[in-house]
């Protein structure tokens, strides 16, 4: 069998090569360890880039594992989403696992630092796993991968605080990992399938009597998906998740895993069932509008709680809450604009949210500080973090010439397609109060004196800092040359609408 014909499925067994081998390496020197995760990533991230230009509207890239065909065997299946969040997922993952280097000997214990890279390892190739699997089991499976290493990843430090919030997320998380496994059940036993395309076909042309069945899997998935996406109101679990963390699997963490929730409930809705879903059509359609109303609820709430936080990192966490409210709002508007604009959100937030969380790790690491309060001055003592702060601060308001202003423009414009005028006042609500606590934090890093002396540039290691910059950059870059994105964006929606 050629390269080229297991090119898919080495997306996923390359890094759990390097993951397996990883405490092995620790055993030997822990230091090599951070250099053989960033092997095992930039392996993953050079084959993931590779399959740009290769996968076109009308041809996807499949393997099939073992050489089972489906519906009998498991697939992988690369369409243009696939490919669009893999390489979402390797780039930033490259950057934050840069930044791991100099912060994990910081923030960790010495024997828990070949832990530490195993498990970002894991988390890595089952998001990767469950961007381009056309298995809705196998989705299953790499979903608990990356659920169960983000508990132990939040409680790595062994804090308290940290392992109290681990805590809570494993109940939330158990509980909707059931719930979809419930789904999961019910529609198999109804369609004898657990092939996503194969699954649609028999939607399709199901009978009547096993319709109630199948609808009530939907709205199990739905639920299980929008706890793990941390939407608005089953977000509990997230503030204390994402700030107790290490600042690196913070990022990780706000920066892609939630995505992974929002990207189940993209499959499910239009690859599992989609318009063909017999009889239940009109079902499907308003259960959607009701997710995009509770999405846009969420970006006004979550913004509107960010604003009232004293703590950075718990005000960049309800942040999140907000823009996971844009990016389903987007996919649920059933507007090719409005899909577009949720898909673009995808990069401009996991771009601008890992910036902001690396930044909130860097004031830690050089000072101690959390506070908002505590950051006076600190705009002349690390111009360079700080700046990249300031700048990807500008794509989460939505200001042009940023990646997160094309990605409202879109959603914008997907709203006013649909006359759906009221969405378009909770997005630009939603915007106005980012200003308020984004503009805050950068009042006081750049307009406000230092209560101590005046402070000399000190910056973070270059290892740190860099990685600010580069994800700040990118949000800038994609804002510029959105061009180089939105045309399959555009196609990729319309292709799901039809």
């Amino acid at each position: 069998m050629s390269l080229s014909a297991t090119h898919p499925v080495l997306l996923v067994a390359v890094p759990l090569f390097f993951a397996a081998l990883c405490p092995v390496v620790g055993m030997w020197k822990r230091a090599a360890c951070f250099y053989w995760a960033l092997a095992g990533v930039a392996v993953t991230g050079f084959l993931t880039w590779t399959l740009i230009g290769k996968v076109t509207a009308s041809h996807a890239l499949t393997y099939n594992v073992g050489g089972w065909r489906p519906p009998f065997g498991i697939q992988i299946r690369i369409d243009y989403l696939g490919v669009f969040m893999a390489c979402t997922i390797t780039g930033v993952s490259m950057l934050v696992l840069v930044y791991c280097h100099r912060y994990a000997t910081h923030d960790l214990k010495p024997e828990r630092i070949p832990y530490f890279y195993t498990l970002f390892l894991l988390i890595f190739l089952a998001m990767i796993g469950f961007s381009i699997t056309g298995d809705i089991f196998n989705m299953f499976v790499f979903m608990e991968i990356f659920s169960i290493t983000s508990y132990a990843l939040v409680a790595i430090t062994g804090q308290k605080a940290a392992v109290r919030a681990a805590f809570k997320y494993l109940l939330m998380g158990a509980t909707s990992s059931l719930t979809i496994l419930l789904a999961i059940s019910f529609l198999y036993s109804v369609t004898g399938s657990l092939n996503m395309p194969d699954i649609s076909a028999r939607l399709g042309s199901m009978r009547s009597t096993y319709l109630p069945v199948a609808a009530v899997a939907l709205a199990f998935f739905v639920v299980g998906f929008t706890v793990k996406a941390a939407l608005f109101p089953l977000h509990g679990w997230l503030p204390d998740a994402h700030s107790m963390a290490p600042s690196p699997v913070s990022a990780i963490l706000s920066a892609l895993v939630i995505k992974m929730g929002v990207f189940g409930i993209l499959r499910i809705f239009f690859t599992v069932f989609g318009r063909s879903f017999s009889g239940l059509s009109a079902s499907w359609g308003t259960l959607l509008s009701v997710l995009s109303w509770v999405a846009a609820i969420a970006i006004v709430a979550g913004a509107a709680l960010a604003v009232f936080q004293k703590d950075l990192k718990y005000m960049i966490a309800y942040s999140s809450v907000s823009h996971i409210g844009y990016i389903l709002l987007g996919i649920c508007m059933l507007s090719p604009r409005g899909m577009t604009g949720g898909f673009y959100n995808l990069l401009a937030h996991a771009l601008g949210k890992a910036c902001l969380f690396l930044v909130a790790g860097a004031f830690i690491y050089k000072l101690g500080v959390r506070r908002i309060s505590d950051l006076k001055g600190l705009g002349r003592k690390m111009p360079v973090t700080a700046g990249a702060f300031a700048l990807a601060s500008l794509s989460i308001v939505g200001i042009p010439p940023s990646a997160g202003f094309v990605a409202k423009f879109y959603l914008v414009w997907g709203s006013l397609q649909k006359g759906q005028y009221a969405f378009v006042v909770f997005i630009l609500l939603g915007s106005l109060l980012a200003a308020v606590y984004c503009f805050r934090v950068v009042y006081y890093l750049f307009f406000t004196a230092s209560d101590g002396p005046a402070p000399g540039v000190d910056e973070v290691p270059v290892t740190m800092w860099a990685p600010c910059a580069l994800l700040a950059l990118g949000t800038l870059f994609f804002g510029l040359y959105s061009g180089l994105i939105i045309p399959s964006l555009q196609t990729a929606a319309r292709l799901l609408l039809r």
